[in-house]
């Protein structure tokens, strides 16, 4: 009997808290509903305009930087091409030095 009536207690309390948490969200939301309703809206201020001007000059930036870089990547290119044709004409003028040295002894 003392179990049944621990387990009707727990119960009794379970559905109370539920009622009130139901209750509390209802009021909440009325009090939400109240205030959009009386809330006067305007039109938007100059501090909602969103800066087109700054995101045009950052994305020329970052177009220029690319750019840039792209240059840089081909001025490298050339450099080593240019590197490269200076190893062949070394290797060329060693094997002539070379062969003129075996020549004369």
């Amino acid at each position: 009997r003392v179990d049944q009536l621990k387990y009707d207690v727990q119960h009794l309390q379970t559905a109370l808290r539920n009622f009130q948490h139901r209750r509390y969200v209802r009021e909440q939301q009325e009090r939400q509903r109240e205030e959009l309703l009386a809330r006067t809206f305007t039109t938007n201020d100059s501090d909602t305009t969103i800066p087109i001007d700054e995101t045009l000059q950052f994305n020329e930036s970052l177009q220029n930087a690319h750019r840039g870089m792209d240059d840089l990547i081909g001025s490298g290119t050339n450099i080593l091409q240019g590197l490269r044709d200076q190893r062949v004409t070394l290797k060329g003028t060693h094997k002539k030095i070379l062969d003129v040295a075996n020549m004369l002894g």
